[in-house]
């Protein structure tokens, strides 16, 4: 058949939001599980998350070494023969540490659940934690700190969210050369046996697992291994009035690196769906204010985007670019500039739809599938949010008017809340 090149593709609204259906239930332990069973594909993806963050490890690196050595050998197999088998499988294993979860994630061919579960439950339960791996993670990681300490753009951020929570706040204590020296292998095995437990843990389930999941699940994961309860998790003091201008000077930097933001909330807020839609106007996509202003017609950086970091605690949003020195005082003033006028002018209807049709059409990409959908929903379970919370910001999205988000532009980008960091010579 020939396609007729002469007319558009039939162009069609998209008023409805419909999320795959979620299955919540308890291993015998009390896990909870979560189960998102969809996909064509025989595969499956579970994300264990355990109350092993770096706020409950209250220690530099403590809660990421720990994650990265799961994986480095156990009592049972080698670290290569670990490697070695979840080749054969097929499969794979990763892990990252945030602040409030590490989070341990498999995905496997779902006819060798049983064999992968089975290494799983050995990396999780029985890490050997040996020094001579330790040492080589620690040494990894001190050289990725090295090279990007001596970026302007790890300087800015730095800066920026210590001036604004405080450096010894969770979320803006960052590591030092000297961390590296004081993380022992004595930490790191009492912090699995505390926080590597039943309680407080959950598994993110999606694909298609089959129907002895739930079987499997209890046989290797149901049992309390560990005793106890999570260790605290508690908001953080924050008491600090942050600077409105810092500048970190960096002699040999080729370029400025420039964080502008203010300080927000998480995702409980009311105003926080408003808020996603604004940001996307002012910096959250390619065609935004900032790109046209600052990139397209002005020249002065190749990239500039803005976004919005949410913790369980707290969030704020930022304003990211790297400019040449001599173009910094500009673009800081266009910057400013674009904020200004999204408090003094309502955005046109065309642009509005504009962005709308864009959010709407990367909320459908970004749900696309089992997997997709467990990584948003994930995010979900720090708060204690429902699936409706995406449903929600659907309802928001299609209502929202140009008067509500300029509101929120007067409320939340007042001057004296905004933050200025340039990092450079």
């Amino acid at each position: 058949m020939q396609l007729n090149r002469s007319t558009a593709p039939e162009f069609k609204t998209i008023n409805t939001f419909e999320l795959l259906p979620i299955e919540t239930f308890q291993l015998d332990n009390g896990i909870q599980v979560h189960l998102m069973q969809a996909g064509s594909q025989e595969v499956t993806k579970l994300d264990f998350l355990f109350p092993a963050g770096s706020v409950q490890a209250n220690k530099p690196l403590l809660s990421s070494i720990t994650g990265k050595a799961l994986t480095e050998g156990t009592s049972q197999f080698s670290g290569a023969e670990i490697s070695e088998k979840i080749d054969y499988y097929g499969a794979f294993i990763g892990q990252q540490a945030q602040f409030h979860h590490s989070i341990v994630t498999l995905v496997t061919l779902s006819h060798f659940l049983p064999e992968t579960l089975a290494l799983l439950e050995d990396i999780i339960k029985n890490p050997s934690f040996e020094q001579k791996e330790i040492n080589t993670l620690i040494n990894k990681r001190r050289q990725e700190f090295l090279i990007e300490s001596d970026k302007v753009k790890t300087l800015a951020t730095r800066a920026f969210t210590q001036n604004l929570y405080g450096k010894e706040h969770p979320y803006g204590n960052y590591l030092n050369l000297e961390d590296f020296e004081q993380l022992t292998r004595e930490d790191i095995v009492a912090f699995h046996q505390k926080a590597y437990i039943p309680q407080g843990t959950h598994i993110i389930v999606s694909g298609q697992p089959g129907k002895q999941l739930k079987q499997l699940l209890n046989q290797h994961f149901g049992q309390h291994w560990y005793n106890g309860h999570p260790l605290p998790d508690n908001e953080p003091p924050q008491n600090i009035q942050p600077e409105r201008e810092l500048f970190v000077p960096k002699a040999d930097a080729v370029q400025s690196a420039i964080k502008i933001g203010v300080p927000l909330f998480n995702k409980t807020h009311p105003d926080f769906h408003g808020m996603q839609i604004l940001n996307t106007i002012l910096g959250g996509y390619f065609g935004s204010r900032l790109m046209t202003n600052i990139r397209e017609q002005k020249g002065l950086t190749y990239g500039i985007s803005s976004f919005i970091m949410t913790y369980k605690h707290a969030g704020f949003l930022i304003i990211s670019s790297d400019v040449k020195a001599e173009n910094r005082e500009l673009a800081v003033k266009e910057i400013h500039h674009e904020l200004q006028k999204l408090k003094d002018e309502k955005i046109g209807d065309e642009e509005l739809q504009l962005v709308k049709n864009f959010l709407i059409g990367d909320m459908i990409r970004n749900f696309d599938g089992p997997f997709a959908t467990s990584d948003n929903y994930r995010g979900l379970i720090d708060l204690n949010l429902s699936p409706d919370y995406f449903k929600d910001f659907f309802k928001v999205l299609i209502n929202i008017t140009s008067d509500e988000l300029q509101r929120l532009a007067q409320k939340y980008f007042k001057e004296e809340r905004i933050i200025s960091v340039v990092a450079g010579k």
